[in-house]
């Protein structure tokens, strides 16, 4: 599990690129700007672009493909989720219909229309992210958060959330193990009455552990002089390339916003 976390935790791709090098605190920034910007758009065609764009740095950053796919399956079950569910909730023109009896489903064509554009900013939002956390790593993620007063107390509990799922993890695995040890066997489904009673201990056994080690992990932390306060790093400041990147990323954010029919429409209504 050591080993699992720190490859989380560690950059990907290709180390010697230009993405990798630009300054934490301007990529957390432009990636922040472009998320929040991309999020606004209204129109499939401009969130396309900015997914577009973001395939593209991540390509620039020599990121592999196959473990951006394996990534990107995470997104599956909420996006078929929208999709499956928005075309029968939102009102609208039907293209649908399936009838059985007194029951009957009806599929909108702006239900389609709401659950693309919905699982788009998804994607466009994980894309921007994951190549933020692939290109600078976690550590120097908080170190730039730190830097813009992000509050001690999001950082930390950001950094050990992330540090103890692994610690859970790995605990859940010892309990699987003992548990095959004394002869458990599941059943074909999991709703079998002895499997699903079994599986329901394991989560109480599991909670209370993870409570009794947080509080072993916390006392520790207390003896060794914790007192909750992030202590800053000094960082140099940015450099002139630096500064043109993350202008430019916010400069296509703002191009990709500005010319969204939605934007435009809204402007000339205001007008």
């Amino acid at each position: 599990m050591t080993r699992l976390m720190d490859d989380f935790l560690r950059t990907g791709g290709c180390p010697g690129s230009f993405l990798h090098r630009v300054d934490p605190r301007v990529k957390v920034l432009a990636v922040t700007g472009f998320v929040t910007l991309s999020a606004s758009l209204a129109s499939r065609a401009g969130l396309v672009l900015a997914v577009v764009f973001l395939l593209a740095l991540t390509a620039a950053a020599r990121l592999p493909l196959r473990w951006l796919a394996g990534r990107l399956l995470w997104l599956l079950p909420f996006a078929g989720t929208m999709i499956l569910l928005f075309p029968f909730i939102t009102p609208g023109e039907p293209v649908w219909r399936w009838e059985w009896g007194a029951l009957a489903i009806t599929a909108t064509r702006e239900g389609w229309q709401h659950a693309l554009v919905l699982s788009l900013r998804v994607v466009a939002a994980f894309l921007a992210v994951n190549f933020l956390l692939a290109t600078t790593g976690l550590r120097q993620v908080l170190e730039a958060l730190s830097f813009f007063r992000v509050p001690a107390v999001f950082i930390q509990m950001i950094e050990f959330t992330i540090r103890y799922i692994f610690v859970v993890a790995d605990e859940l695995r010892r309990m699987n193990t003992a548990r095959a040890a004394r002869g458990f066997v599941p059943g074909k489904h999991l709703f079998h009455r002895h499997t699903f009673r079994t599986l329901g201990q394991t989560v109480g056994v599991l909670f209370v552990r993870s409570w009794e080690r947080g509080e072993r992990i916390y006392h520790a932390m207390l003896a060794r002089g914790y007192t909750g306060r992030v202590h800053r790093k000094a960082l140099p400041p940015p450099g002139g390339l630096d500064l043109a990147w993350g202008a430019f990323i916010l400069l296509v954010a703002l191009g990709l916003h500005f010319f969204d029919p939605g934007t435009i429409t809204w402007l000339l209504s205001w007008k």
